[in-house]
């Protein structure tokens, strides 16, 4: 189990460049992307430590910003109603989060009113007595 080599620093940079390259060549936003495209296997990776490297990282975050912003531009421009909610539910306040939240759980309320036998009889009786009355 004692399979883990230590690599030299000149060895770990020249790895970490070319995996740099590649996450910015072809937009990675998942680390374990990197395997597809490079002759690196997951041990010599993890073993190496380059899943902590804060260049790497930082490379993919900004691969998922940029993502990330493409998709809002394209919601902002479509005329499809679940895009444009979903956009806007990332762009409003918390006041407004909350006002959807309970609007909506309010329509789920009443579209949950389900009354006892009981309580339907008494106003089928009631609904009966004011026709009676109405004349």
């Amino acid at each position: 189990m004692n399979d883990i080599k230590k690599i030299s620093k000149t060895k770990f940079k020249k790895m970490e460049k070319e995996c740099l390259a590649l996450v910015i060549e072809n937009s990675m936003v998942f680390m374990d992307e990197i395997f597809i495209f490079s002759e690196i296997t997951p041990s010599v990776f993890y073993n190496a430590g380059l899943q902590d490297s804060v260049i790497l990282k930082d490379a993919i975050d900004i691969n998922r910003a940029k993502l990330k912003r493409d998709l809002r531009l394209k919601w902002y421009e479509s005329t499809n109603a679940t895009l444009n909610a979903a956009l806007y539910k990332l762009v409003c306040t918390e006041e407004e989060k909350r006002s959807l939240s309970a609007s909506s759980a309010s329509k789920n309320q009443q579209g949950n009113d389900i009354c006892t036998q009981e309580e339907y009889l008494k106003s089928l009786k009631e609904m009966g007595e004011s026709i009676e009355n109405a004349d």
